[in-house]
């Protein structure tokens, strides 16, 4: 599987990805991603601040996740809960999705090895991630790949009501 930094011109496949990704999610009974976000504008600005990421099969954008090397200002307090880390720096996870005839063949896990190993490449000590409480699938994924549940945080703009999210965190560390 090929990864490469997302391009403007990898706008529109991006968003089929999403829209394919959004409607598993909705089939599933999951109101994560139903208020149209994340769109347009959010991998506008994650390509052009280079934090948007794509794994291709051949020229096919198959998987995308946005990783971030910075901390997230909604992962300051979480409920029920602590991270693993504190006052340390942390890298981020975002927006995870994998083209529907490709799931279940491991690339989410790529992704978040690959994610892994960025942080620690560009000396992060942990990456923290977060998904609906319902997205079940998402959640075993993170605990299969070693990321460890710290608690809830509170998002502002989902759906009204639908503001908690699960999050995680992974010591990266060598």
């Amino acid at each position: 599987m090929e990864h490469r930094l997302a391009q403007p011109s990898d706008l529109d496949e991006i968003l089929e990805v999403i829209a394919d990704a959004r409607a598993f999610l909705r089939a599933n009974g999951i109101n994560q991603w139903q208020n149209g976000q994340p769109g347009r504008e959010t991998f506008t600005g994650d390509i052009n601040n280079g934090n948007c990421h794509v794994f291709m099969d051949g020229s096919k954008i198959v998987g995308v996740i946005s990783v971030f090397l910075e901390n997230d200002p909604f992962y300051e307090v979480v409920y029920d809960g602590k991270w693993l880390t504190s006052d340390t720096p942390y890298a981020v996870f975002h927006r995870v999705a994998v083209r529907g005839e490709y799931r279940g063949n491991g690339i989410s896990a790529q992704m978040l090895s690959f994610t892994e190993n960025y942080a620690r490449k560009n000396g992060f000590k942990s990456i923290r991630g977060d998904t609906h409480r319902d997205n079940r699938a998402m959640r075993r994924l993170l605990e299969k790949c070693g990321y460890i549940h710290c608690g809830t945080i509170h998002m502002n703009e989902p759906a009204p009501g639908d503001i908690e999210r699960v999050c995680y965190e992974k010591i990266v560390e060598d």
